[in-house]
């Protein structure tokens, strides 16, 4: 799958979907994870992550920064919080619930099909 590739129906991404797509290791992903909190992926039951757009436009900035134009994960954590502001309202959390809801019920309703 190309790096710049995205199924344009779908909003979210498994941890191999996103690996193939950005052309990086799931371990990359998961340390970039850990070092970025701007990144919060969605985790199903079974805690398989589940990310969103917004995610993967995060992590196509860092795998540019660190990749492309070779900047430390120091410097690139740093840039990276400039661009993007971490809110943790309520109403944040709330819309986080919703979504990993509507993800279960549509994996739910596709194994019935």
């Amino acid at each position: 799958m190309n790096p710049e590739e995205v199924p344009s129906t779908k909003k979210y991404f498994k941890i191999g979907e996103v690996s193939k797509m950005l052309g990086v290791p799931a371990s990359t992903l998961r340390f970039w994870e850990k070092d970025f909190k701007q990144i919060r992926p969605m985790k199903n039951k079974k805690g398989d992550r589940i990310y969103s757009l917004k995610d993967l436009d995060l992590l196509r900035e860092i795998q540019y920064l660190t990749h492309e134009k070779g900047i430390r994960i120091s410097k690139a954590t740093r840039t990276v919080k400039k661009t993007v502001q971490v809110e943790d309202s309520p109403k944040i959390e709330l819309a986080k619930k919703l979504r990993e809801l509507k993800t279960m019920l549509l994996e739910f309703k596709n194994s019935i099909d």
